[in-house]
């Protein structure tokens, strides 16, 4: 296979223009390109649109994993679907950030334009909000349903549902409701699968056997659970993960906990070829505490393991954006990670 180059042009301005996508990609076995991201910066809602096109065209690259839960990952597919942004309303990111939501419309024009359309996979746990309102939408589009689905249905249509249930960090009441509605669910489940299509209980499957539930200990073992099970049933073999920087590391910087990606490179088991990497930041801006200030982060020349490096990084670090192989007088830091991407002069995400 021929290592397509990865051009990636912003706002006519910047680029990413590097094959080491591609070149990780053309390997026979089961890919993930894994990147890191700050959830506050502008950064990730730029390049992530314009990364999957040019990964789906590039290499045949058309499933998406994506740090929330198979609820949310029910919306965004529904939004591909049809085009309806009422779904994105419903989703964490697009739903409240006016970048992501602009992104998330790039990627549905990608979307038309293929044959086969993109698959979005959700790993991390369900919020309760999200998580009832798209067992609502599933279920409403079926004219018989068993009792318990109705009265899951008149519970969830509530004002005070929204009220009362969150869709952020989950609450005591947010898990209970959570749990005792997957339970229910898989008590009756022999009804509920007679009634869905194929494509409705795939969705539903992946809420109610959910590996992830919170933020706990528990949740980088099930967010490496949750993408061994996307993974395999997709029946893929190249995946694209975009994640928050944390669960990027091979070491982690800051405590001795494993990551997520240590977690799939040091499976014998799992099969999966890993291309791991984050965005560093360099005179870009990010919010601050509770979104009320914008700060500027000089990732690269302040912060350990990169300040160490930084006069060779910055001579790599040409363009706006820029990918940057640990390699050479850089390989020290690949214990770390694979790759970085320098993101200069970029601001705060826009809400």
């Amino acid at each position: 296979m021929v290592c397509a180059l990865l051009t990636i042009s912003i706002n006519g301005q910047g680029e990413i223009n590097e094959h080491v996508f591609s070149e990780f990609l053309s390997k026979s076995d089961t890919s993930l390109i894994m990147l890191g991201e700050n959830h506050s910066s502008s950064v990730a809602s730029i390049i992530y649109p314009q990364l999957i096109e040019k990964l789906n065209r590039n290499d045949n690259l058309k499933t998406l994993l994506i740090e929330f839960g198979p609820s949310e990952a029910y919306f965004y597919t529904e939004y591909l679907k049809t085009g309806n942004e009422k779904m994105l309303n419903y989703t964490i990111y697009a739903g409240y950030y006016k970048d992501w939501r602009k992104a998330w419309k790039q990627i549905y024009q990608v979307n038309k334009s293929l044959d086969e359309p993109l698959k979005i996979t959700g790993i991390d746990f369900d919020r309760a909000r999200t998580f009832a309102y798209a067992l609502y939408n599933i279920f409403k589009g079926y004219q018989e349903r068993p009792l318990f689905v109705d009265s899951l249905m008149n519970v969830i249509k509530q004002d005070t549902f929204y009220t009362k249930y969150t869709n952020g960090y989950p609450t005591e009441t947010d898990l209970i409701f959570t749990r005792d509605t997957r339970e229910l669910i898989k008590k009756n489940y022999p009804a509920i699968e007679e009634m869905l299509s194929p494509d409705d209980l795939y969705f539903v499957d992946q809420m109610i056997n959910n590996e992830c539930m919170a933020y706990n200990e528990e949740r980088e073992e099930g967010l490496y659970r949750n993408t061994l099970k996307g993974i395999r049933r997709s029946g893929e073999t190249e995946f694209f993960l975009l994640i928050g920087r944390d669960h990027t590391y091979l070491n982690a910087i800051y405590d001795d906990e494993p990551r997520l990606a240590t977690m799939i490179r040091e499976s014998e088991s799992c099969g999966i070829s890993l291309l791991t990497g984050l965005v560093l930041h360099e005179n870009s801006q990010q919010w601050g505490k509770d979104y009320e200030e914008a700060i500027t982060l000089f990732e690269v020349r302040d912060k350990i393991p990169w300040s160490e490096y930084n006069s060779d990084i910055q001579k790599r670090a040409k363009r706006e954006f820029s990918v940057i192989p640990l390699k050479e007088e850089l390989e020290p830091l690949a214990g770390y990670t694979d790759y970085i991407i320098v993101a200069r002069d970029q601001d705060p995400i826009a809400f």
